[in-house]
């Protein structure tokens, strides 16, 4: 019943209201739009098209000039051209599709459906593999700009609502996402939106490439250091084999006495940074777990990775705090006890420059990917060895620039984390009518 002192048109403006929060409901409408906008579906804006294989086995249907996408080509928001082409035959004998220019690609099955959703427009026309579907939009209704930066909006609500997470490849689930709700405001309106998106995004774009610029920078001053130091010493005192002042890969029968229900520590090799060079989330376990089968150390011991790409990455580490001295860990380190006349640090300083790791990469064995760099190497390896105490002042001069440029990097970290924020802030302005 209506209210005596309800005028007409405040009763047409709450039934108005009452109607359009009716109608966003029923649409599947997130939030409240702005006047004249308009909540649709997936499916009402934009006509969903497959993609597939020619087969690998036929020669004629490859090396074309047809773009043939594939989740692999997905790394930029805009799409020219692809890593493989198809030829005509390829295309009408196969399951793909010639997708028109402009349309909105998504990479619909990948293991990486987990954590990102790829989107991309295709600037030119392009058939896709059977991992792939592309939207092609209702030009009257919406324009592909707009709805790739919807959907890249939504991400984490896609993974969450869409997403059927298999043991090693997820899936978007068709019918859930087809039936997602796009804000859909006028055409004019969506195209100042993508305008203003286009300029912010690319003023962050830019500052992250500023800030990975910087990130090498801040690299390049602890290898500056390291090249000066070790040079210098070089010089001075020449060189000394390694094997003179290190024991390299230790027995385990030095601790054969010890019985297997005492407490070690266990490093994989993802407990080692390469980035600040230290063991940063070890285990704790029994003697007898870890016994056979891991390589052994003990306090102030240095780690050296063997394996790449961890090796070329820089993953080295000197053992300390361990549980009751001992450690144990991954077989891909080779370990390199210092003697009386070397300093831990010295070492560790030492493999850390990345003209060594270079010089090492050139020496390792094995297939690839599962190439290592060989104990005989590191046999025949010299390097500067000056008196204890020209060391210390050394060790001290660069643990202080390492303490600088770890400042740095936690202030760039923390800037890093701020513009990852930024762009899903700018989007979630834009469709709510509020850029």
């Amino acid at each position: 019943m209506v209210k005596k002192n309800t005028t007409l048109d405040v009763f047409m403006k709450g039934n108005a209201k009452a109607e359009k929060q009716k109608q966003e409901t029923e649409t599947g409408g997130l939030y409240p739009l702005p006047e004249g906008w308009k909540w649709m579906r997936v499916k009402n804006v934009a006509k969903p098209l497959g993609g597939g294989t020619p087969s690998k086995n036929n020669p004629e249907y490859w090396g074309g000039t047809i773009p043939w996408i594939s989740p692999k080509d997905m790394q930029a928001f805009e799409i020219f051209y692809s890593q493989d082409y198809i030829t005509e035959k390829g295309l009408v004998e196969s399951a793909t599709n010639l997708i028109e220019s402009n349309s909105v690609l998504i990479v619909f099955r990948s293991g990486i459906l987990r954590r990102k959703i790829p989107i991309a427009i295709n600037r030119v026309p392009v058939t896709i593999n059977q991992d792939l579907k592309a939207l092609i939009p209702k030009k009257a209704i919406i324009i592909p700009e707009f709805l790739a930066y919807y959907l890249k909006s939504i991400e984490n609500y896609i993974i969450t609502r869409c997403v059927e997470k298999g043991a090693t490849v997820h899936r978007i689930i068709s019918k859930r996402f087809f039936e997602l709700a796009v804000p859909v405001p006028p055409l004019e309106e969506q195209k100042r939106i993508v305008s203003r998106l286009e300029q912010l995004v690319s003023r962050v774009e830019k500052v992250k490439r500023l800030r990975k610029s910087a990130k090498e920078e801040t690299e390049k001053i602890m290898q500056v250091a390291l090249h000066e130091v070790f040079s210098r010493a070089e010089e001075k005192w020449g060189l000394t084999k390694l094997t003179k002042i290190c024991k390299i890969n230790p027995s385990k029968s030095e601790i054969k006495h010890l019985p297997d229900d005492i407490q070690v520590s266990f490093v994989p090799m993802t407990a080692v940074s390469e980035i600040s060079g230290r063991i940063e989330k070890p285990e704790v376990r029994l003697l007898g777990e870890v016994r056979k089968g891991y390589t052994y150390f003990r306090e102030n011991d240095v780690l050296f990775a063997k394996i790449t790409p961890c090796m070329e990455n820089g993953k080295a580490a000197i053992a300390r705090n361990l549980v009751n001295g001992i450690g144990f860990g991954s077989t891909e380190f080779h370990v390199l006890r210092p003697l009386g006349s070397v300093l831990p640090e010295w070492i560790f300083y030492y493999i850390r420059q990345k003209s060594f790791r270079d010089y090492a990469a050139k020496y390792m064995t094995g297939s690839v990917g599962q190439q290592r760099v060989p104990v005989q190497f590191l046999k025949n390896v010299k390097i500067p060895l000056p008196p204890i105490e020209e060391q210390k002042k050394m060790v001290a001069y660069l643990c202080s620039i390492k303490e600088t440029v770890e400042s740095l990097r936690e202030l760039q970290q923390s800037t890093d984390e701020e513009l990852e924020q930024l762009i899903p802030a700018i989007l979630d302005k834009a469709f709510k009518g509020r850029l």
